[in-house]
């Protein structure tokens, strides 16, 4: 039996065709065959297969494993499987509905060991792991269980080395195919002597070497284990398919944001969207995480992720998982050895990063407590204040176990880099107004704790619940320190240092880090977390509070109101003191956003009504761009006043420069669902 099991109950499967919903996805095949082996992710909307209902597909051959359900216990997410045939290359469109399931015998290890499996992963001098014939009997864990398609993860250390162990993720299908993601890793919690590890890594199915390269594994990073266009290996023939989503009912499940842009096949974007994969190479990815000024990869989602939603070329699937596994180059990867998952954050409520793993800004422990010091190379920056989404998208479209980690990886970083004290040792609190965040920072680092919230299994319940109690945490601080009590009226949280020098009798911050706090806490209310009722009202109204930040400053014409058309500058005035008060929140405070605006731009309001104005528009990656994203959430949950707010921004005549911007780079295109 396994170890660890992670996968649904037992699966049961409809075989004839189902009435089609609104849910369908695509698969293309690069040539005819029979019986070809597909898995995608899907995201289903809210109340679309109820509790107790059975997601079935118009193909005889195809099973749904449900792994999240909405709070209303509808199926939020599930793993798709089947096999299918092709008369000829092309896409295939494949339906999904609800039926009478009927059941079916599940994939077994038996099945598995039946194909005469045998895999090796290599890593020169340091040894090697390999799996083959009893070897299959003991997975660390079972990820799908299901008649079309079963699969199981395996991990082994590599020779005797303490810190590299080689893993594998294993799918079967019926009729003997069989795929396989195997990767190299080197990132545990706290196994003294972290260093890199420089050798030539080889994997090998079936008997056959199918992948070698050298290369330097620095500390905390890992890299799977394929090169070029491969995405994986399978045992026998590849079956090139390249799967598709509905890309408008991806959106409406609201996992992702809504995108306005539409990405053509002839943007110039495509030419620099990475397609093939070197082990731990840069791909989309900044040169310098954290250098000043835009890069695609900074947004709710990067650029490659955002262009598979507002696209329908087939370039974009590649593109988002070769930089999802290109993220695997930084030394963010901290497993606990004890449990070989993501640490827990209550299990350590001290333990800091000692900063040697190439983590920007990290803080202090009250204990000493720290990770153990890495020696070698230091692995490319890692700064919370300008990471990406990772993994996240690519999970939501493969149901890969390896993306799913990724994301949480980047979750329990963002917690090991704060100072215990600030984050509140376990509860894992993002302050703004901290050093090793700033706003921007906590508004990323919020993000992508939703994100592992969101898309941990229901089944772990250890995981979610952490990252659950987290996400939580946070929302009871942020209520209670701008909701509870008066506080910023304009809805602008703490920052970390004021953008001007004192003796102004000012009080600066950047206008679009808190535009991104304010997407992204607007991003989490829209995956409907399984909060407590309390924290869901609370998360409720501390967003309707924090909009108030962009609401206000897309107000009207009258003085008392900070004019639209000036919305996207880079710094605002938030307060009328270089030294407001916001623990007591007393301040002091503009009484107005017309103060605000005579503050921000040394004029009063004109009360002219007119065109959108600097902030670099009408550029879909400038100021006005970054605010699209709060603008929307704001919208989207009802907060007073937003609607008014969006319908000034888009009523500009020249409104439509900027959607046209957005047709080019649609990263900042988020819109209302309901607008």
């Amino acid at each position: 039996m396994p170890k660890h099991k992670v996968s649904s109950p037992p699966f049961t499967v409809q075989v004839q065709p189902a009435p089609v919903l609104s849910a369908s996805f695509q698969v293309t095949a690069a040539q005819a065959g029979n019986n070809l082996p597909f898995t995608i992710g899907h995201a289903f909307r809210k109340g679309e297969i109820p509790a107790g209902s059975s997601a079935i597909g118009n193909i005889p051959e195809l099973q749904v494993v449900p792994k999240n359900a909405w709070p209303d216990g509808s199926v939020k997410f599930a793993i798709v499987s089947g096999l299918t045939s092709f008369t000829a290359a092309g896409p295939k469109t494949i339906g999904l509905g609800i039926g009478q399931a009927s059941t079916a015998v599940a994939l077994s290890l038996a099945d598995l060991k039946a194909t005469g499996i045998s895999a090796a992963i290599g890593a020169g001098n340091f040894g090697s792991a390999a799996w083959s014939g009893t070897d299959w009997d003991a997975p660390f864990m079972e990820w799908i269980r299901g008649p079309f398609m079963s699969s199981w993860i395996y991990r082994k250390p590599v020779g005797s080395d303490a810190h590299l162990v080689g893993w594998l993720e294993v799918r079967l299908y019926k009729g003997g195919a069989v795929e396989v993601l195997p990767w190299i890793e080197n990132g545990y919690l706290t196994v003294a002597a972290p260093t890199n590890k420089n050798a030539t890594y080889s994997f090998t199915l079936g008997g056959t070497q199918r992948f070698s390269a050298a290369f330097d594994l620095l500390n905390h990073t890992r890299t799977v284990l394929v090169s070029g266009t491969a995405l994986s290996h399978w045992l026998g023939s590849d079956p090139k398919l390249t799967p598709t989503h509905d890309k408008a009912y991806l959106q409406a499940a609201r996992l992702v944001p809504a995108y306005r842009g539409q990405l053509s096949s002839t943007a110039t974007f495509w030419s620099s969207l990475a397609q093939t994969y070197t082990p731990l190479q840069q791909g989309n990815y900044p040169a310098g995480m954290g250098t000043a000024g835009y890069h695609g990869s900074i947004g709710l989602l990067p650029e490659w992720d955002a262009a598979y939603l507002a696209s329908s070329d087939l370039r974009a699937y590649a593109g988002v998982i070769v930089n999802a596994y290109s993220a695997g180059r930084y030394g963010i990867h901290f497993r606990d050895e004890r449990t070989q998952r993501p640490l827990r954050f209550s299990s350590y409520p001290n333990l800091v990063l000692d900063g040697s793993s190439g983590l920007a800004g990290t803080g202090a422990s009250s204990k000493n407590t720290y990770t153990p010091t890495a020696t070698g190379t230091t692995p490319p920056t890692w700064n919370s204040t300008h990471h990406p989404s990772v993994g996240f998208m690519a999970y939501l479209l493969t149901g890969r176990f390896y993306f799913m980690e990724e994301v949480q990886f980047a979750a329990t970083v963002h917690y090991l880099k704060n100072t215990d004290t600030q984050r509140q040792f376990s509860a894992g609190v993002l302050l703004s107004n901290a050093g090793a965040n700033t706003t921007r920072g906590a508004a990323w680092a919020t993000r992508t704790l939703a994100q592992a919230a969101c898309i941990t299994p229901d089944s772990d319940t250890a995981l979610r619940g952490e990252f659950l109690a987290s996400l939580e945490s946070n929302v009871n601080f942020y209520h209670g320190r701008y909701v509870a009590m008066a506080n910023n009226p304009l809805g602008f949280v703490q920052p970390y240092s004021d953008y001007t020098t004192n003796g102004d009798g000012k009080y600066f911050e950047a206008a679009w880090m808190q535009d991104f706090f304010t997407a992204s806490y607007g991003y989490a209310l829209d995956m409907d977390l399984p909060l407590s009722a309390t924290g869901k009202t609370r998360m409720r109204e501390f967003f309707a509070w924090k909009a108030r930040s962009i609401i206000g400053r897309l107000g009207g014409t009258a003085p008392t109101e900070y004019l639209y058309r000036d919305a996207a500058v880079y710094t605002v005035a938030i307060a009328p003191s270089d030294t407001p008060d916001y623990t007591g929140g007393t301040g002091p405070w503009f009484a107005d956003w017309g103060q605000a605006y005579t503050a921000t731009t040394g004029s009063p309001n004109s009360g002219i009504a007119g065109d959108l104005r600097g902030g670099y528009f009408p550029d879909a990656t400038s100021y006005w761009g970054n605010l699209q994203p709060a603008i929307a959430y704001a919208v989207e949950h009802s907060v007073p006043g937003a609607l008014d707010a969006y319908r000034r921004m888009t009523g500009a005549a020249n409104w439509p420069l900027l959607v046209s911007s957005m047709n080019t780079q649609p990263v900042w295109s988020v819109r209302p669902r309901n607008a």
